[in-house]
């Protein structure tokens, strides 16, 4: 699968000192600027935790700060396109139907209003009308853990609400159609999910915050080039294929390193396993 050169080069990234993944100058003087000026941290103690911790913290107070703008830029969107009804995105989850209206599908997000309760749902999807309807048509109850949680907590879904009456509006927002820059479908979904206050914190229906916390992080550019590298190397083989679960795509990253001799570093198998992941909800979603 790979050449010796080959595995030279990943042996060299993934060995390589990690001062790559410190801190730069400008995350530093944000951590000083922001999070000591601002919110009165502790500055060294800040900088004493590990990289890719912090990086998710300061993920996390960007996103608390952007929310008013990033609300405002949404819909403002949302205001100037078509909102649909349940009943027409679960018609338009059909091809044929959309190819007969010309409707094309595309990447992006989609804002789901509950107009009775006046609560929201954030998702994204690399094909927007193949996922959007399914929420109106899945029962979460047939998800074990899922539901075991929503009857624990009482926390809402959108099948049932739906299933009771309430009405609902659903906005399709193309990637790369906001005024403000977002770097992935990932950052722009985070960022909704926090514009319209959407997790079950605040009474929403996202059970997360947008893979704040479980987004893959790697440690530096140049274990982001190897992991696409080795992905696209594997991604046709049936033993990647079969993959069905986080435990799994972990323990099938540390085998191929393990079988090429290669280091077993976690910092790198948990980010590259989220890739897996992604890859697979991604070409799912296109078949």
């Amino acid at each position: 699968m790979f050449t010796e050169g080959e595995i030279n080069w990943i042996r060299d990234v993934l060995i390589k000192n990690d001062s790559e993944s410190k801190l730069t100058e400008d995350e530093l003087n944000w951590i000083k600027q922001v999070l000591v000026g601002q919110y009165g941290k502790d500055y060294d103690a800040i900088i004493k935790l590990p990289p890719h911790y912090v990086r998710q913290k300061i993920e996390t107070v960007k996103l608390k700060e952007n929310k008013g703008i990033v609300r405002k830029d949404l819909d403002t969107l949302r205001e100037k396109m078509k909102k649909f009804t349940p009943k027409e995105l679960i018609e338009l989850g059909n091809k044929h139907i959309r190819d007969s209206k010309g409707i094309e599908n595309f990447s992006g997000i989609y804002i789901i209003h509950n107009s009775t309760k006046d609560i929201y749902y954030v998702g994204k999807s690399v094909a927007v009308f193949n996922r959007a309807y399914n929420h109106f048509v899945t029962n979460p109850a047939e998800n074990v853990a899922r539901y075991r949680d929503t009857v624990e907590f009482n926390l809402p879904e959108i099948y049932t609400d739906y299933l009771i009456g309430d009405k609902f509006s659903i906005s399709l927002i193309p990637f790369g159609s906001t005024s403000l820059l977002f770097s992935s479908i990932d950052e722009l979904e985070r960022n909704g999910i926090s514009a319209y206050n959407a997790s079950v914190e605040f009474g929403g229906y996202n059970r997360t915050h947008g893979n704040v916390i479980n987004k893959r992080l790697f440690r530096n550019e140049e274990h982001q080039k190897v992991a696409e590298f080795m992905l696209d190397k594997i991604k046709e083989t049936e033993s990647f294929k079969s993959l069905k679960n986080n435990e799994g795509r972990k323990r099938y990253t540390f085998n191929l390193l393990s079988e090429y001799g290669l280091p077993n570093s976690w910092g790198f198998i948990s980010p590259f396993a989220k890739m897996i992941q992604e890859y697979q909800k991604a070409n799912k979603a296109n078949k």
